[in-house]
């Protein structure tokens, strides 16, 4: 059931009992984060049993009890349903991506990690985060989809004003001591975006390719995340880039091959998540489906959707057919609750010290 020494190891036999008494649907369900609306995520819950929300900076331009009844709500319901707390994620890296602090708080959106790196070095980057993370947990969020571990020098690139701006040295020292500090205090952070964007271009719009050798990448940008392996990073995002030194057909994120290197050579025993499969650069690479049923094949553990209902379809359908063996869909349910119970389920009280 669970490898000795993976990252959620003392949390499988539990998450095994979940598994035995869910329907594929409810197990399928908990694969997807989807992009928060509040006018239909009540009947998501109901109907997909998802295993969370994302949730942007307009969904945070209400006051503070407004959206704490929200999430309370979602939660709640989400314990009636499958007894399992959601994600509640947001992408608060600073700077130009930020949804929390732009409106709650005081100094204004938090400052990007290359702003404060230049002025403060890593502590200040560290206490900054610090202060993130209180803000995050005091609205009940309980995911930051940061920091990001890309590794640009160019101000022209696409990915550079949310990089470190620095070398692979320093921007390995910098996501290993930040992700330390998250999982100190007991918080989801993930990494993003493996195995590295670089100078691609953004992947919100069109497909983008990459045609850097293996050797650099494993010299380079491979560093940051395996400083964040080290220190034992719950979730890592993949790119939607296609690299073309070992996958040149698939994108990173829906690439079997891409997800075997992070699994079996960078040894990652954590949760494994896509970019948000309905970017651009999947809806350009797939015409017919979503893409969804390609990155369960390739071994995320999590999909992160805009709309649930065609990728939970394109899934159940796939299972149906044989086209996804159910105990790949098992495999990564069983991982996502062992993650749940081990750092959602007393998420709260443990922010208290």
């Amino acid at each position: 059931m669970s490898v000795s020494g993976e990252l959620f190891d003392n949390y499988y036999l539990e998450a095994e009992k979940y598994i035995q008494n869910m329907t594929i649907e409810e197990k399928i369900g908990q694969m997807f984060i989807v992009r928060y609306n509040e006018k239909t995520a009540q009947d998501i819950i109901l109907d997909k049993k998802p295993c969370g929300f994302t949730l942007y900076r307009v969904d945070f331009d209400h006051d503070e009890n407004y959206i704490l009844n929200k999430i309370n709500t979602l939660q709640n319901l989400s314990m009636k349903t499958v007894n399992l707390p959601l994600g509640i994620a947001v992408d608060e890296e600073g700077g130009t991506v930020n949804r929390v602090s732009f409106y709650h708080r005081n100094e204004g959106k938090f400052p990007s990690p290359q702003e404060i790196y230049n002025k403060s070095g890593i502590k200040g980057i560290l206490d900054i985060d610090q202060e993130k993370r209180n803000l995050l947990r005091k609205f009940k969020v309980n995911i930051n989809l940061a920091p990001v571990a890309d590794i640009s020098c160019n101000s022209s690139d696409y990915i550079y004003n949310r990089t470190l701006g620095k070398s692979a040295i320093e921007t390995a020292e910098y996501i290993g001591k930040d992700v330390e500090g998250y999982v100190n205090d007991n918080f989801s952070c993930c990494v993003k975006h493996f195995p590295g964007y670089s100078s691609n271009k953004d992947t919100h719009k069109d497909k983008s390719k990459d045609n850097r050798s293996y050797d650099i990448l494993l010299k380079e940008d491979f560093k940051p995340f395996e400083a964040a392996i080290k220190n034992k990073v719950p979730m890592i995002m993949c790119s939607h880039n296609i690299l073309e030194c070992k996958d040149p057909i698939y994108p990173v994120s829906i690439s079997k091959t891409w997800h075997d290197i992070l699994r079996n050579e960078l040894n990652y025993s954590g949760l494994i998540l896509t970019d948000d499969l309905c970017m651009g650069a999947i809806k350009t690479y797939s015409k017919k489906e979503t893409g969804a049923a390609l990155a369960v094949k390739a071994g995320n553990d999590i999909l992160l959707v805009t709309d649930i209902n065609k990728h939970f379809n394109e899934i159940i359908t796939a299972v149906k057919s044989g086209d996804i063996n159910e105990e790949i869909i098992n495999k990564a349910c069983r991982r996502v609750i062992a993650w749940k119970l081990k750092y959602l389920m007393n998420f709260e009280k443990s922010g208290e010290n």
